[in-house]
């Protein structure tokens, strides 16, 4: 029975590491390893099957290849490893930040401070119907500040002038 070099990758699962010839830096491909909350492999930038992909895809030429046990090492030039480098975590860094600028953008802070306002008022105002909502607003919207990151809070605390009473004051009139 023959075993083509196809099926064999397939049955033997390596790490790749791809090395730049010049700084040692490595890019490491593993699908072995502890596996984060988000499914990534901790300590590998990608799983395995991605660094023949990348290569192929970013049209890369190794300058050498050596197996030593489970793991190939593919060295390439400095100006393809920093291609790849940015096509992997450049890329998720990108992502990240634009998701931080999303999530500390004031206008989205402040529609989810006005939803959770009206919320509060509605939440507190049906569970006690007899109550003067002006009474417990203070209260109300002092505790907005734990349903938003630190982070957040701050934002919004800058937005008004550096100023939380104003917020908190803001948050109570939303809520009365």
């Amino acid at each position: 029975m023959k075993i083509t070099r196809h099926q064999l990758r397939k049955i033997i699962r390596e790490a790749i590491d791809v090395l730049n010839n010049e700084t040692g830096e490595l890019l490491i491909f593993d699908d072995v390893g502890e596996v984060s909350a988000d499914g990534h492999t901790i300590g590998a930038d990608a799983p395995e099957a991605a660094a023949r992909d990348i290569l192929r895809r970013l049209q890369i030429t190794p300058i050498d290849s050596e197996i030593d046990g489970d793991i190939e090492t593919i060295e390439v030039s400095p100006e393809d490893w920093a291609v790849m480098d940015v096509e992997l975590r450049g890329k998720r860094r990108y992502r990240k930040n634009k998701r931080e600028q999303e999530r500390l953008d004031i206008d989205n802070l402040r529609g989810r401070l006005d939803q959770w306002a009206a919320n509060a008022s509605s939440d507190y105002g049906g569970d006690n119907p007899d109550v003067d909502m002006q009474d417990v607003a203070w209260d109300l919207a002092a505790a907005a500040k734990y349903e938003f990151k630190e982070d957040e809070w701050d934002e919004l605390v800058w937005e008004m002038d550096n100023d939380e009473d104003e917020l908190i004051t803001y948050i109570a009139d939303m809520i009365a």
